[in-house]
């Protein structure tokens, strides 16, 4: 195996793992069944669940016009077609690259917002404003669940709440504070080797520079809104792909079935999510007392609609932006 890079192997994995999802997906399926449910399906409820899926581009766009704010006005037209370019990335590229694409696409479009101010931006969104977003849907979905649930962990999200909440505090600190916040660590970690606290350090400086939008008020407020409405709009478009199934679900379902997935994308699998996305989906209606059979057509048929929907916008605005994915994919540009 010397001969594999440490990327080669995560690669491997990511296709491993996918294959092992779909292994127990497929086990004991009945194919009839799951091809019956495909048949009688009324897609005409897709398209809620295409506009709403494309929608949410915009809103991503809007929201990272907001973060960029502090450093420069970015024309919209630029940030929407990064993100579209970014998450199509994802789609069809290994490793979770769209974060890095969508860095070097907006850089490419603005050059003077560098590849590093705009993943600073990005590992922000994600860690800190989706993260407790999911977060906080979790925690709500746990304690307001129909299913028959131990009364121990529904009470644990409260927890979870908490969590979602001290992380936006904690980016409210480092966003005030960033310097004397990296000295402390610096100083804190004084015990370490020289590299591994100066990676501390440099983290939290990148940190800072993705949060500099939040000394603002208003920016800050905006964000978070944008960030609540993201998700709470993403959680009712599988609403509408229950109803292509005509599934008499609860509400809550929807965003169950998000928060899971979302959490469920974060292993290593192939490009687009394949094998754990369906898992997931899987899983979840599985707790509502959905079929095997009728959960893997839904779980096919709801990647399948972000999965087209995305990588058709996303190659759209590859398109008309005149890149390439080898363009946004090269060399750091600081």
């Amino acid at each position: 195996m010397a001969f594999l890079t440490k990327r080669s192997l995560s690669i491997v994995l990511g296709f491993a793992i996918s294959l092992i999802a779909i292994y127990f997906i497929a086990r004991g399926i009945d194919f009839g069944k799951v091809a019956n449910a495909l048949s009688l399906a009324n897609y005409w409820w897709l398209i809620p669940n295409i506009v709403v899926i494309l929608f949410s581009m915009y809103q991503r766009a809007w929201r990272w016009g907001r973060m960029t704010a502090p450093i420069k006005r970015v024309r919209f037209e630029h940030l929407l077609s990064s993100t579209a370019i970014g998450f199509m990335a994802n789609n069809i590229l290994p490793l979770r690259l769209g974060e890095f694409v969508r860095a070097y696409a907006l850089s490419r479009q603005d050059p003077e917002i560098s590849k590093s101010a705009s993943l600073a931006m990005i590992f922000t969104e994600r860690i800190v404003f989706d993260l407790a977003a999911l977060l906080a849907i979790f925690g709500v979905v746990l304690g307001v669940t129909s299913i028959e649930i131990e009364e121990s962990v529904k009470n644990n999200s409260l927890v979870i709440l908490a969590v979602a909440l001290a992380g936006c505090i904690f980016a409210l600190v480092i966003a005030k504070w960033p310097g004397p916040i990296a000295a402390f660590a610096g100083r804190r970690l004084a015990f370490l080797p020289g590299l591994a606290a100066e990676f501390v350090v440099s983290v939290i400086q990148k940190f800072a520079l993705g949060l500099q939008f939040m000394r603002r008020l208003s920016d800050g407020l905006s964000v978070m809104l944008q960030t609540a409405f993201i998700w709470i709009f993403l959680g009712l478009s599988n609403y509408f792909v229950f109803l292509v199934f005509d599934l008499a679900l609860p509400l809550e379902a929807s965003f169950a079935t998000l928060a899971i997935v979302s959490i469920a994308i974060l292993l290593p699998s192939s490009p687009g999510f394949i094998g754990v996305y369906h898992a997931a989906v899987i899983f979840t209606l599985g707790q509502y007392d959905v079929d095997k059979e009728t959960a893997v057509a839904c779980a096919i048929v709801m990647h399948a609609a972000q999965y087209v929907a995305v990588t058709l916008f996303g190659l759209y605005h590859l398109w008309r932006s005149q890149l390439t994915i080898s363009d946004v994919g090269s060399g750091p540009n600081e």
